[in-house]
């Protein structure tokens, strides 16, 4: 009797390779939204902000932000962490999970925000850049990966300072990931 030996390949494993924002969108997670306009010039200045509210118990990762500028005139926009912001804001109602497979669809704990034509100037937190966007142009910045982590009772703002005279109209678009904080 003879035996014969196969030797048998050996397989590659498949592996499948999902950015952060993909797999957060797969589970839920992820969102997207935008600010009313917001309007600011002659001496007043406007923002844009997600804000984790402190009992939100997730962590915002933020992933993108665009700023669409709709005047003939350039604007200049900077980032603010974790600021106190002037004036009266609104709450956006513009915002859908990534994933729309899931219903009823997941609702976002961070909220966008937006104020027009305030004085004053963020107060507290931290200045982390400056932004020029060209007239009737839209800057895009993605792929932060979750860089910047937002934690409760915090936020990630775009404040837009005043050109002096004549109006500006501007959009914030973000899109964000949230994680549940373990305790």
């Amino acid at each position: 009797m003879k035996f014969a030996f196969v030797k048998k390949e050996k397989q590659p494993k498949e592996v499948v390779v999902l950015s952060d924002a993909v797999y957060h969108s797969y589970l839920g997670e992820y969102f997207l939204g935008q600010t009313d306009i917001i309007t600011f010039g002659d001496t007043n200045n406007g923002w844009g902000a997600l804000v984790n509210p402190a009992n939100s118990n997730v962590n915002m990762f933020l992933n993108a932000y665009t700023i669409s500028n709709f005047a003939s005139i350039p604007l200049t926009a900077e980032g603010w962490l974790s600021s106190m912001l002037p004036g009266n804001a609104k709450v956006s109602t513009y915002f859908a999970p990534g994933n729309q497979s899931i219903v009823p669809s997941p609702v976002p704990h961070v909220k966008i925000k937006n104020a027009s034509m305030v004085s004053g100037t963020p107060t507290g937190g931290t200045y982390t850049f400056v932004r020029r966007v060209e007239p009737n142009a839209t800057l895009t910045k993605h792929d932060f990966q979750g860089m910047y982590i937002i934690p409760p009772g915090s936020s990630f703002a775009l404040f837009f300072l005043s050109p002096g005279k004549g109006q500006v109209h501007t959009r914030v678009a973000f899109g964000w990931w949230e994680e549940k904080i373990c305790r």
